[in-house]
């Protein structure tokens, strides 16, 4: 696996340079052809070496110039959490918990910084409805009437083409629309697992992904992620080995919560992993259009030769959530992932789709999503510097290569349902970090939605915000100091 990683070693030898002050703050760095020659290696390792040190923050692409040295807050580098995982299958339990945090998103008095989800004014609201009142004008009888079970054709005709450049290349037949990413996700795990059985799980992994393990009665074995190289594909390997998993369900593009973006050497190695124990994947991409570097972005089917990967998607974080519509491409498990579709739902609801499958064809969504990405790349990165200003010394944010979370490493570990409870006393509603993992193992982080322009209002709630994590830290800290 050492081969697969070149670019990473790289990496880290120039970030100890950084570290060192062998390269100041805006000086520039070597070329790529000068490291190529150096390290002997291709200019497309150095490239993507580079590129994954301007991801984290460490460097500036600089057109017709270069990479150069950038002054990074210390604040916004994520320190590693240090925890170890037993790597055995645990019960999950946590969905009066996180029923409870989603209540406060349906108040509109609440400042959303809970649930995940760019605000309206970054979608294209209006487009939308205009294309939808057209679609029912015109097309009053496909509207009324159910669809193909697959799917609208023109969906998924024009779904299909996002996989043209996939080592296997996915037919209009090979999809299946659903109703939204957590059907697909629910449909996956169905096909491939029992009640009884164990599931893997990125830690922290998205809350949604727990609660599906708990309805449908499967067990978590967590695996650890890091904000910078995401999933340690050596635990996951040793897991796979010992046959204790059934699937592992993961995102590898804009993770939520940890917004790290897997390279594509380590989704090829990943997917490697899954055709050599056999062991099927469940990939969320619902984040995967928002990545801010496109190019990076391709998901881990893509190098599916075997089948093995049930890959998951959703229009509902980047266009419109309310029509709940997603869709999944099944692999080797198309026929039972169908059956189970016809069973549930039949079909998903006509409308939406064709509004969709019209919104892919005139190019409108594709510019969309250019839009969309340096909006959430803006927002991301203001709502980071208002946070470092306004909550206690000692606080880490990761630095995401895409969606709209921040996820905030706190100085002090807070009891979350009083962060939770206060923060809603003043009109803000957060997500406590714990219900991330099924072991609650992430009590000292805190996710932050980030999805909307930070207007004078925003502002106003992250500074109430820090000083409320400001007082709580200081008396937790206080506390722990009187039981020495």
């Amino acid at each position: 696996m050492g081969d697969l990683f070149l670019y990473e070693r790289i990496s880290r030898r120039i970030l100890e340079q950084i570290r060192g002050h062998t390269y100041a703050v805006g000086e520039r760095l070597p070329s790529v052809r000068q490291l190529s020659r150096m390290f002997g290696v291709s200019v497309n390792t150095v490239i993507q070496s580079y590129r994954q040190l301007e991801s984290e923050g460490y460097l500036e692409a600089r057109p017709q110039s270069g990479f150069f040295v950038r002054s990074v807050e210390p604040d916004a580098i994520p320190e590693p959490d240090g925890q170890r995982f037993p790597l055995l299958p645990v019960e999950v339990s946590l969905s009066e918990r996180v029923l409870h945090y989603m209540e406060l998103h349906a108040r509109p008095d609440m400042v959303r910084f809970g649930i995940a989800l760019p605000a309206p004014e970054v979608l294209p609201v209006r487009k939308v409805l205009q294309t939808l009142t057209e679609v029912v004008r015109r097309q009053p009888r496909e509207s009324w009437d159910y669809l193909h079970p697959n799917g609208s054709a023109t969906l998924l005709h024009h779904l299909a083409r996002r996989s043209l450049a996939y080592e296997v290349a996915l037919a209009p037949d090979d999809i299946i629309v659903t109703s939204g990413c957590m059907e697909a996700l629910t449909l996956a795990l169905r096909s491939v697992s029992r009640p009884g059985d164990a599931i893997a799980v990125e830690s922290p992994t998205y809350y949604g992904t727990l609660l599906l393990l708990e309805a449908h009665e499967r067990r978590a074995v967590e695996i650890p992620a890091q904000p910078r190289e995401g999933i340690c594909l050596e635990t996951l390997e040793q897991v796979f080995a010992q046959g204790r998993v059934k699937a592992f369900v993961f995102s590898a593009n804009a993770q939520n919560p940890l917004g790290f973006t897997m390279s594509l050497e380590r989704k090829r190695a990943l997917v490697a992993l899954s055709a050599k124990y056999q062991v099927p994947l469940i990939e969320n991409d619902i984040w995967g259009d928002t990545v801010y570097e496109p190019e990076q972005a391709v998901p881990a089917k893509a190098f599916d030769r075997q089948g093995l990967v049930i890959y998951c998607n959703s229009f509902s974080k980047v266009l419109i959530p309310g029509f709940r519509i997603g869709w999944a491409a099944p692999g080797r498990f198309h026929r039972r992932f169908r059956e189970l579709k016809q069973l549930s739902t039949i079909t998903s609801p006509s409308a939406p789709q064709i509004v969709l499958g019209r919104l892919m064809e005139s190019g409108f969504y594709a510019q969309h999503i250019r839009e969309l990405r340096a909006r959430l790349r803006e927002q991301v990165q203001a709502t980071a510097r208002e946070v470092i200003k306004a909550f206690p010394i000692g606080t880490r944010i990761t630095s995401p290569s895409g969606g709209c979370v921040l996820w905030i490493r706190l100085p002090e570990a807070l009891d979350p349902d009083v962060l939770f409870e206060q923060a809603a006393a003043i009109g803000i509603h957060v997500f406590p970090g714990r219900v991330f993992s099924p072991g609650g193992a992430h009590r000292r982080y805190l996710r932050l939605n980030a999805g909307s322009p930070l207007t004078p209002a925003i502002k106003q709630a992250t500074a109430d915000l820090g000083r409320l994590v400001t007082r709580l830290c200081a008396a937790a800290k206080g506390e722990l100091l009187e039981t020495r």
